[in-house]
Protein backbone atom coordinates (compact mmCIF):
# COMPACT_ATOMS: atom_id res chain seq x y z
CA UNK A 1 0.00 0.00 0.00
CA UNK A 2 1.65 3.54 -0.99
CA UNK A 3 1.11 5.88 1.67
CA UNK A 4 0.99 9.51 0.92
CA UNK A 5 1.10 12.71 3.39
CA UNK A 6 -0.37 15.01 1.38
CA UNK A 7 -4.11 16.43 2.90
CA UNK A 8 -6.98 15.54 0.94
CA UNK A 9 -9.16 18.36 0.15
CA UNK A 10 -13.29 17.73 0.57
CA UNK A 11 -13.51 16.84 -3.13
CA UNK A 12 -10.76 14.28 -2.62
CA UNK A 13 -11.72 12.23 0.30
CA UNK A 14 -11.30 8.41 -0.52
CA UNK A 15 -15.01 6.66 -2.22
CA UNK A 16 -13.88 3.24 -2.87
CA UNK A 17 -17.24 2.28 -3.53
CA UNK A 18 -18.27 4.87 -6.10
CA UNK A 19 -21.32 2.90 -7.64
CA UNK A 20 -23.98 5.45 -6.76
CA UNK A 21 -21.96 8.47 -7.86
CA UNK A 22 -21.03 6.87 -11.42
CA UNK A 23 -25.42 5.93 -11.69
CA UNK A 24 -26.13 9.12 -10.83
CA UNK A 25 -23.72 10.28 -13.63
CA UNK A 26 -24.48 8.05 -16.13
CA UNK A 27 -28.18 9.04 -15.15
CA UNK A 28 -27.68 12.95 -15.87
CA UNK A 29 -25.43 11.72 -19.35
CA UNK A 30 -28.34 9.98 -20.70
CA UNK A 31 -30.63 12.49 -20.26
CA UNK A 32 -28.87 15.27 -21.44
CA UNK A 33 -28.70 13.34 -24.81
CA UNK A 34 -32.37 13.30 -24.68
CA UNK A 35 -33.05 9.98 -25.65
CA UNK A 36 -35.16 7.57 -24.32
CA UNK A 37 -33.84 4.64 -22.12
CA UNK A 38 -34.61 2.32 -24.84
CA UNK A 39 -32.89 4.28 -27.40
CA UNK A 40 -29.76 4.50 -25.32
CA UNK A 41 -29.49 0.42 -24.38
CA UNK A 42 -29.98 0.44 -28.31
CA UNK A 43 -27.00 2.43 -28.82
CA UNK A 44 -24.93 0.80 -26.30
CA UNK A 45 -25.85 -2.85 -28.35
CA UNK A 46 -24.56 -1.80 -31.29
CA UNK A 47 -21.59 -0.17 -30.58
CA UNK A 48 -21.09 -3.17 -27.97
CA UNK A 49 -21.70 -5.10 -31.18
CA UNK A 50 -19.17 -3.10 -33.18
CA UNK A 51 -16.34 -3.53 -30.58
CA UNK A 52 -16.61 -7.07 -29.22
CA UNK A 53 -17.69 -5.46 -26.18
CA UNK A 54 -19.92 -7.83 -23.66
CA UNK A 55 -22.41 -5.74 -21.58
CA UNK A 56 -24.61 -8.57 -20.08
CA UNK A 57 -23.65 -10.70 -17.69
CA UNK A 58 -24.47 -14.21 -17.64
CA UNK A 59 -26.41 -16.30 -21.13
CA UNK A 60 -28.12 -12.74 -22.29
CA UNK A 61 -26.37 -11.85 -25.31
CA UNK A 62 -27.58 -8.14 -25.10
CA UNK A 63 -27.71 -5.53 -22.41
CA UNK A 64 -31.77 -5.43 -21.47
CA UNK A 65 -33.59 -2.56 -20.55
CA UNK A 66 -34.30 -3.48 -17.18
CA UNK A 67 -31.16 -4.13 -17.03
CA UNK A 68 -29.92 -0.88 -18.04
CA UNK A 69 -32.26 1.21 -15.47
CA UNK A 70 -30.91 -0.57 -12.54
CA UNK A 71 -27.76 0.44 -13.48
CA UNK A 72 -28.64 4.22 -13.50
CA UNK A 73 -30.15 3.92 -10.24
CA UNK A 74 -27.78 4.56 -7.36
CA UNK A 75 -30.31 2.52 -4.87
CA UNK A 76 -29.85 -1.01 -7.11
CA UNK A 77 -26.03 -1.79 -5.92
CA UNK A 78 -26.18 -5.35 -7.18
CA UNK A 79 -26.46 -3.65 -10.67
CA UNK A 80 -23.26 -2.55 -11.53
CA UNK A 81 -21.64 -2.12 -15.03
CA UNK A 82 -18.17 -3.84 -15.34
CA UNK A 83 -15.39 -1.53 -16.25
CA UNK A 84 -15.70 -2.73 -19.78
CA UNK A 85 -19.34 -1.50 -20.02
CA UNK A 86 -18.58 1.52 -18.41
CA UNK A 87 -15.74 2.68 -20.96
CA UNK A 88 -18.43 1.54 -23.71
CA UNK A 89 -20.44 3.87 -22.03
CA UNK A 90 -18.52 6.61 -22.01
CA UNK A 91 -17.42 5.99 -25.81
CA UNK A 92 -21.02 5.78 -26.87
CA UNK A 93 -22.21 9.41 -24.81
CA UNK A 94 -18.84 11.01 -25.22
CA UNK A 95 -18.23 11.90 -21.31
CA UNK A 96 -15.09 10.87 -19.72
CA UNK A 97 -17.35 11.85 -16.19
CA UNK A 98 -18.39 8.06 -14.96
CA UNK A 99 -14.52 6.64 -15.13
CA UNK A 100 -13.54 10.63 -13.87
CA UNK A 101 -15.84 9.07 -10.68
CA UNK A 102 -14.36 5.96 -10.80
CA UNK A 103 -10.28 7.15 -10.94
CA UNK A 104 -11.18 10.19 -8.38
CA UNK A 105 -12.64 7.64 -5.81
CA UNK A 106 -9.22 6.32 -4.53
CA UNK A 107 -8.05 9.99 -3.21
CA UNK A 108 -5.35 9.72 -4.67
CA UNK A 109 -5.51 12.75 -7.26
CA UNK A 110 -5.89 10.65 -9.70
CA UNK A 111 -8.53 12.12 -12.58
CA UNK A 112 -9.10 11.31 -16.49
CA UNK A 113 -9.20 14.13 -18.90
CA UNK A 114 -10.53 15.08 -21.87
CA UNK A 115 -8.29 16.18 -25.22
CA UNK A 116 -8.64 20.10 -24.54
CA UNK A 117 -7.97 19.57 -20.94
CA UNK A 118 -4.58 17.30 -21.97
CA UNK A 119 -3.82 19.76 -24.57
CA UNK A 120 -4.01 22.40 -21.40
CA UNK A 121 -1.86 20.20 -19.39
CA UNK A 122 0.98 19.78 -22.21
CA UNK A 123 0.54 23.58 -22.18
CA UNK A 124 1.01 24.03 -18.92
CA UNK A 125 4.12 21.60 -18.00
CA UNK A 126 5.64 23.38 -21.52
CA UNK A 127 5.33 26.58 -20.09
CA UNK A 128 7.05 25.78 -16.98
CA UNK A 129 9.79 23.85 -19.00
CA UNK A 130 10.36 27.48 -20.70
CA UNK A 131 10.28 29.26 -17.20
CA UNK A 132 12.94 26.79 -16.07
CA UNK A 133 14.90 26.87 -19.56
CA UNK A 134 14.96 30.92 -19.13
CA UNK A 135 16.17 30.48 -15.62
CA UNK A 136 19.22 28.39 -16.32
CA UNK A 137 19.87 30.77 -19.57
CA UNK A 138 20.03 33.30 -17.00
CA UNK A 139 22.47 31.58 -14.46
CA UNK A 140 25.11 30.55 -17.24
CA UNK A 141 25.12 33.78 -18.73
CA UNK A 142 25.69 35.70 -15.65
CA UNK A 143 28.81 33.27 -15.34
CA UNK A 144 30.16 33.96 -18.78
Amino acid sequence: MVAHSRRLSLLELVELNPDADISVSMDRIVQAAKLSRAEAVDRLNEAARRFGVRLAAGSAKELGLATFEKWLNPKEAEYVPSVRALNLFCHVFGSVEPLDILARSHGLGWRVIDGDDAKLLELARTEREIKALRERKRKIEAEL
